[in-house]
């Protein structure tokens, strides 16, 4: 008899780990005290100044032609602007 692993039937086993929605979506902090952007993590740039990355996030979630091009990244950028009180 063959015993399959735990996750054999996870329907989700395919896909990428879940991305943060609603007030989960922040602007978070590593342990070196840098901040990083929680929709491009990947980038580059890890910023030690809360306000820059604070500057990225408002700045992409109010560029204009983002908003045609890539629009989820777009509307991600715009609920952590809003859920950082950038936005009133």
């Amino acid at each position: 008899m063959m015993t399959l692993p735990a996750d054999a039937f996870d329907s989700n086993s395919n896909y990428h780990t879940p991305f943060p929605q609603g007030d989960a979506l922040r602007v978070f902090r590593h342990t070196n005290k840098t901040f990083a952007c929680s929709v491009c993590p990947a980038k580059r740039q890890r910023w030690v100044i809360m306000n820059e990355v604070k500057d990225h996030v408002l700045g992409m979630a109010t560029f204009m032609p983002l908003t045609g091009e890539n629009k989820k990244k777009w509307s991600r950028h715009l609920i952590m602007a809003r859920n950082e009180g950038l936005m009133e």
